[in-house]
């Protein structure tokens, strides 16, 4: 159904009209290879291909004036925006290697713009967020074995960390079903310290060795990208929930991670990114206090004049499963139809 009616949509253009006058942000994660896709275990939301990037830079960049965030920024602020024109800002999440192994060569090419927020703590390191790391961790299990006494081990471990709470496990492999996530938003009900010793747990029940690669940008490579036409916000230092954290350690992300990419010769754009998306007035009013001049959610929205709220802007997320094709893209970024009056 969705691709007939993007299909439908395509073919009338519709996207064409959708747009005048009115801003698009993109949320990007993720930007893998067919060999990535093999070698690691990611959710689908996550990613899109390197080959479908391209496709859809490709026609970013010929349909939209393509700005970056700060720039966009700027318009709002000084009513700027030109009424007929169609604008697009791009956006990546996290500050994944691939990143800057597979997106920034198109976006160079192309002259395509973007923003790249960064958890500061995780930048040039080999750390891991935990759901990557709880993902690598099932889906090792899974290869190792799917016996009866794994599937036994494995609830003694949860029933440890959980507490009886319902955790059902799948009937076929333990990797191959969705068991990870399911167990990652369980995981978001419990301390990130917890999170973590049940990771550590798992590896070690199953004698399941933790990846030690780096997965995240180093800043010669942040400050490379600086050079090239992409700009870097702050995603916080340790990309903890801003809402699950008191307001003193929230202050503390927010001014330290500004102070540190400030410090570090990339190309800062003052506006800050939630990790998960999560804010709320205090939140968003400490942004404020801290010196960023906008901040950037999850919830899907087109733009227009100016925002409703200038730290709780939406973006469209574009994630493989749901635009692999142009006119899925198109379709996507068509957003939400307004509210009836």
């Amino acid at each position: 159904m969705r691709l007939g009616a993007a299909g439908l949509s395509y073919a009338a253009q519709m996207h064409r009209w959708r747009h005048r006058g009115k801003v698009i942000i993109l949320m990007y994660h993720r930007v893998l290879s067919t060999e990535n896709l093999c070698e690691e275990s990611i959710q689908a939301g996550m990613y899109v291909r390197d080959v479908v990037f391209r496709r859809q830079m490709e026609f970013v960049r010929s349909h939209f004036t393509v700005v970056p965030l700060g720039e966009l920024v700027r318009l709002w602020q000084c009513s700027q925006l030109d009424t007929k024109a169609t604008y697009c800002a791009v956006t990546f999440d996290d500050g994944w290697q691939d990143n800057y192994l597979h997106a920034y060569p198109v976006l160079k090419e192309l002259g395509v713009p973007a923003t790249v927020f960064l958890p500061t703590d995780f930048v040039g390191t080999a750390r891991w967020f935990w759901p990557d790391l709880l993902a690598r961790v099932i889906g090792a299990v899974s290869d190792k074995s799917n016996s009866g006494e794994a599937e036994s081990q494995m609830r003694a471990v949860l029933d440890e960390y959980f507490g009886g709470q319902p955790i059902t496990l799948p009937d076929g492999p333990i990797g191959k079903s969705g068991f990870a996530d399911q167990l990652i938003e369980h995981c978001k009900t419990i301390p990130p310290e917890r999170t973590q010793q049940l990771i550590e747990s798992l590896a070690c029940s199953f004698d399941v060795p933790l990846p030690t690669n780096r997965v995240i940008v180093n800043w010669e490579e942040v400050r490379e990208m600086s050079q090239f036409g992409l700009t870097f916000g702050s995603h916080s230092c340790s990309h903890r929930i801003m809402t699950s954290l008191p307001n003193d350690q929230v202050v503390q992300e927010l001014s330290h991670s500004r102070r540190v990419l400030l410090e570090s010769g990339a190309s800062y754009t003052p506006i800050f990114c939630y990790p998960n998306g999560n804010s709320n007035e205090t939140v968003q009013r400490l942004a404020r206090e801290c010196g960023y001049e906008a901040a950037v959610g999850v919830g899907p929205g087109i733009g227009g004049d100016r925002p409703a709220n200038w730290f709780n802007i939406p973006r469209v997320g574009i994630h493989d499963d749901i635009s692999y094709t142009i006119p899925l893209f198109a379709f996507r970024m068509f957003g939400p139809l307004p509210a009836a009056a």
